[in-house]
């Protein structure tokens, strides 16, 4: 049952009573001098929708992410204006090459495995 704010009419004390929706209307009687009076005073009723489905969580969400999207779109401008976009170059144990077929020949020549420079190879070749 909902509560609702009173004053009497006699002597204009105030009251609250917890009345059924349908009888709020009615005359209340009066803790105070016992007149029945049926001055409502109506109130604002302070109540918070919980859950998901009310507009106000949503809201409050969509805000959330806008903000984070706007702090990820100024790193994300960060990261791209400073050019340091990390690019494999063709090396041997750090003794940079022009392409990678010259490296496969380097590494061949060297004693080591070469399918991973192969196969960088056959790309680069493509691309050229």
């Amino acid at each position: 049952m909902p509560t609702y704010a009173y004053q009497c009419e006699q002597c204009e004390a105030d009251f609250e009573e917890l009345v059924p929706l349908a009888q709020y209307k009615e005359p209340q009687k009066c803790p105070e001098c016992g007149h029945m009076t049926a001055n409502k005073v109506i109130t604002p009723i302070g109540f918070v929708l919980k859950g998901d489905g009310w507009a106000g969580k949503n809201i409050r969400i969509k805000n959330q992410m806008r903000d984070k999207n706007q702090r990820l779109k100024g790193k994300e401008r960060e990261y791209k204006g400073d050019g340091m976009i990390p690019t494999l170059a063709p090396n041997v144990e750090g003794e940079r090459v022009s392409s990678w077929s010259e490296a496969s020949k380097l590494a061949k020549s060297k004693g080591k495995n070469t399918s991973g420079y192969d196969k960088l190879a056959r790309k680069d070749s493509k691309t050229t």
